[in-house]
């Protein structure tokens, strides 16, 4: 039998990066999944360049008692359903349901979630990033020892603003298909 080859992977925040997000707001119901309109057109670009597309998100919504797991496993196929009727698919979605307070060894800025994709789906973590909203993401980014892409939409803006160049991203972008577009012109010249 044939083993897989790694591939790299494009690692994505959920809220603010591929899905309408708003401050103090937890995604409860799937019907209230609202894809970015270039989100689908992002994810066909990357997939067509050979990443694999995986959401690592923090949903600490079921640790503070907002959702439980059956309800976040509908949102998630809503969220599949909908990129699918728009031609494009994740790999994979890993994500921590503890709250901040809980102590855990998974939530966001830890790389486990993605160390946990990338042995799970064989992935390469070499020529990979993460893309997201928040600077834990950049942090997580920078823990796999792999570049992030810091996006404006989401929390961009207010993450952007509150810590200035501390924020630490590798690449910074306007929004998904942006920053999509940057990876894929980088990948290019190398």
């Amino acid at each position: 039998m044939k083993r897989r080859e790694l591939r790299p992977a494009i690692f994505l925040d959920r809220d603010g990066t591929l899905i309408h997000d708003r401050p103090g707001f937890y995604l409860r119901r799937p019907e209230q999944v609202r894809l970015y309109p270039y989100a689908c057109e992002a994810l066909k670009r990357l997939r067509r360049a050979g990443f694999r597309l995986v959401i690592v998100s923090n949903q600490s919504g079921i640790g503070r008692g907002f959702f439980d797991h059956a309800t976040l496993g509908r949102i998630h196929r809503r969220l599949k359903t909908e990129l699918g009727r728009n031609g494009a698919a994740l790999d994979g979605i890993f994500f921590c349901p503890h709250a901040p307070k809980d102590g855990c060894r998974c939530r966001k800025p830890s790389p486990l979630l993605a160390q946990r994709a990338a042995r799970k789906l064989r992935l390469d973590l070499r020529g990979s990033y993460l893309i997201g909203d928040k600077k834990v993401d950049v942090d997580m980014a920078r823990a796999l020892g792999i570049p992030s892409v810091h996006l404006k939409t989401g929390h961009g803006r207010d993450e952007r603003e509150r810590y200035g160049p501390k924020l630490g991203a590798t690449h910074q972008s306007a929004n998904l298909l942006s920053g999509a577009n940057g990876i894929l012109r980088r990948e290019a010249r190398t």
